[in-house]
C-alpha cells in the first residue's frame, strides 16, 4: 500500500498536478458548481446533483484508493489556482494498465493544459507504476476531449456503440491506448 500523503507531480513552473486533499474539498466543489452545466455535457456524475459533502465523501474515497494503489486522482492546479482534475484509474496491477480520465474548468481550456497534464500523468504512470498500456476513453462527439490522445500519438482502437448513458441517451465511446514502448520511443 502506498502513504497518501501530499504527491505534487510538478510539470512545469506554472503547472501541478496534487493529490486530493480533504482541506480543499470546499474549492473543489465550489469548481464543480461554477462547471455543473459545462460537465453535464460529457460527464454522468454530473448531473448527480452533488453536496459539499458528497464531494468530501469522494475525496475520501480517492485517498482510500490511492493507498490501495488502485487509482491516483489529482487535482489540476494551474498558476495556484485549482482548475481540474486528472486521474488514472482502475490500476490494473495483474496486466500493468489504468485509464486516464480529466475535466478542467470551461475558463482554462484551450491553454494546453489538460495536454501537459496528460503527458506528465502518462510519465509518471510508465515510470512510477511501471505499468504497459494507458488508456483514455471519450465521447465520441466530444472533440476537445479526443484531441488530447490524438495530439499524444494514442492509438484509436475502436469504438464502443452506445457504451454510456449521458444525459438520458446512449453514446459511443471512442477507446484510445498507448504502450509503454510507443511512450518510450
Amino acid at each position: 500500500m502506498q502513504q497518501a500523503s501530499a504527491l505534487c507531480i510538478h510539470v512545469d513552473e506554472a503547472l501541478q498536478l496534487r493529490l486530493h486533499e480533504a482541506r480543499y474539498a470546499e474549492l473543489y466543489f465550489a469548481l464543480i458548481e461554477r462547471n455543473r452545466t459545462h460537465l453535464q455535457a460529457w460527464e454522468p456524475w454530473a448531473s448527480d446533483e452533488g453536496s459539499l459533502e458528497s464531494t468530501r465523501t469522494y475525496i475520501k474515497q480517492t485517498l482510500h484508493q490511492f493507498a490501495e494503489g488502485t487509482s491516483l486522482q489529482t487535482e489540476i492546479w494551474y498558476q495556484d489556482q485549482l482548475v481540474g482534475s486528472i486521474g488514472l484509474h482502475g490500476i490494473d496491477g495483474a496486466d500493468r494498465k489504468a485509464e486516464i480520465g480529466y475535466w478542467i474548468d470551461a475558463a482554462m481550456q484551450g491553454k494546453g493544459i489538460v495536454t501537459r497534464a496528460c503527458r506528465a500523468l502518462i510519465s509518471y504512470a510508465f515510470t512510477h507504476y511501471h505499468l504497459h498500456r494507458v488508456e483514455i476513453h471519450c465521447a465520441a462527439e466530444n472533440t476537445r476531449s479526443r484531441a488530447i490522445p490524438e495530439r499524444l500519438g494514442f492509438t484509436q482502437e475502436g469504438i464502443q456503440r452506445q457504451s454510456q448513458l449521458l444525459n438520458g441517451q446512449f453514446v459511443d465511446i471512442v477507446v484510445y491506448s498507448l504502450l509503454s514502448s510507443e511512450w518510450q520511443a
